[in-house]
């Protein structure tokens, strides 16, 4: 499902908008802890906030800065993607 836009291409709607930002500050916690527990923990929760903009329809592309490592990105994005 495609989903409106602004100019830049964000999406409009203010929840998946929230969500997207959500990805790409949980995508940074991750790059700055060195702990593996507190990484397992993003990645949990990175991986919950993803479902739930797939749960409103949500199919984009995320932005690199919003991006974990392939391998620790959710299986139906990667799917959906080709990573």
């Amino acid at each position: 499902m495609s989903h409106e836009k602004d100019s830049i291409g964000l999406p409009i709607d203010p929840e998946l908008r929230r969500l997207e930002f959500c990805l790409g500050d949980l995508a940074a916690q991750w790059r700055e802890y060195e702990s593996p527990e507190k990484q397992k923990e993003i990645v949990r929760e990175y991986h919950a906030t993803m479902e739930s903009l797939f749960e409103l329809g949500w199919d984009g592309f995320l932005s690199l800065d919003s991006e974990l490592p392939d391998e620790l990105l959710p299986k139906r994005y990667r799917e959906r993607h080709g990573n």
